[in-house]
């Protein structure tokens, strides 16, 4: 064999480990970065889900010193704030009061040239998001003023932000096909089933009119006017049904939903409506949440209707899974036993509570008017 034939090849060594360790800790990094973003896409209920979220973050993370992290969201049209965290303990209530009024007063989408990113005291505080309806906020709670890992809480807050931001445009995506199929609800309503209606309503009001008038019809006057009667109000039940189709329920909590009624009957009459919320974020199905904005409805428009009161409350309270809402008023008064013969409005109400497994009660209130109370077990599942 001659050995001269063959070439001596010579094999490349790694001779810098420390690229490579840094090459293996950067992909590790990234993987890190998209699972936890990808994670909190895939939260279906921000507020139940974020503290476990946390906690997952925190351990997962590849720092050997993570800062504990707080996620604060902002509502500032209904100037709620709630704080998500991982601790073992609970916060303390100074830092719940500071994070509290300071996050929430730079919520406002309408602040110019606000410090999105600043510290409070020794904790550093990254708005992730300004949406239509809530902003977001991350904060490291008492971070030492030598933390050098300041590149890595960047990086985590930008994927962060990006989920937020993902989840955001989701739910206006959602918002605006279900906006679309009530706008075309609400035109079905209107040209078709409304204008029938209101014609059967005026004929009829005619017809009994007639009755009245003619002796020979006289027999049939009580029938004509129960005609007139339920058509009437078969009419403006359609009439509700409208003006309620455009009020996107879905795009809105619960408490911003009851608002916008509330200034809805406002602008109807010259009762003053009060609204003592202490339930703020409730855990209800969508729903539920649907046949109590409806029972609420027809109980305010009951009062501005009937009741010649000056004014009214709505009373919300929630003790563990029981939720109490109480709808009472100074007018005049009147009881579930004392209704019209003609009147089902009342029977509605009673069937919208019967199907989320709610209990309906109208008595009198104290010292004048009437009181409606509604209440509901949160997690009851005869609503199915």
């Amino acid at each position: 064999m001659n050995l001269g034939q063959f070439k001596t090849v010579h094999v490349p060594q790694v001779h810098d480990q420390d690229d490579v360790y840094a090459q293996l800790q950067c992909s590790q990094l990234e993987l890190f970065y998209a699972k936890t973003q990808l994670h909190l896409l895939q939260l279906q209920d921000l507020h139940a889900e974020l503290p476990a979220f946390l906690r997952l973050l925190k351990q997962s993370s590849p720092l050997e010193q993570m800062p504990e992290t707080c996620l604060v969201m902002c509502y500032p049209f209904t100037q709620e704030c709630f704080i998500f965290h991982a601790l073992d303990g609970a916060l303390a209530q100074h830092d719940i009061r500071l994070l509290q009024e300071q996050l929430l007063s730079r919520s406002s989408p309408q602040l110019e040239q606000q410090d999105t990113e600043f510290a409070l005291r020794q904790h550093k505080c990254n708005l992730l998001l300004m949406g239509s309806s809530c902003a977001v906020w991350r904060v490291y709670l008492n971070v030492p003023r030598d933390f050098l890992e300041t590149e890595f809480l960047q990086q985590l807050d930008t994927q962060l932000a990006l989920g937020f931001q993902k989840r955001e445009a989701q739910q206006n995506k959602i918002q605006q096909i279900l906006q679309q199929e009530r706008r075309e609800f609400s035109a079905e309503l209107h040209d078709s089933i409304a204008q029938i209606i209101g014609f059967l309503r005026l004929k009829s009001a005619q017809l009994n009119q007639q009755c009245q008038q003619e002796v020979l019809y006289a027999p049939l006057v009580e029938q004509t006017a129960e005609i007139a009667s339920y058509t009437h109000y078969a009419y403006q039940q359609i009439r509700e049904l409208i003006t309620a189709s455009r009020l996107t329920y879905q795009e809105l909590d619960f408490s911003t939903a009851l608002k916008k009624i509330i200034t809805e009957f406002e602008h109807q009459s010259s009762i003053a409506f009060g609204l003592d919320n202490r339930a703020s974020k409730l855990k209800v199905s969508a729903k539920q949440s649907v046949q109590l904005l409806y029972i609420i409805r027809e109980s305010l428009s009951n009062i501005v209707r009937h009741s010649h009161a000056t004014t009214a409350v709505i009373s919300i309270r929630q003790t563990g899974r029981q939720l109490q809402i109480h709808i009472s008023d100074d007018g005049r008064g009147m009881h579930a036993a004392q209704k019209r013969a003609d009147s089902f409005g009342l029977d509605i109400m009673q069937e919208r509570a019967e199907r989320i497994g709610a209990e309906l009660r109208i008595e009198p209130n104290t010292p004048q008017g009437t009181r409606v109370q509604l209440s509901l077990d949160m997690i009851a599942d005869t609503y199915k």
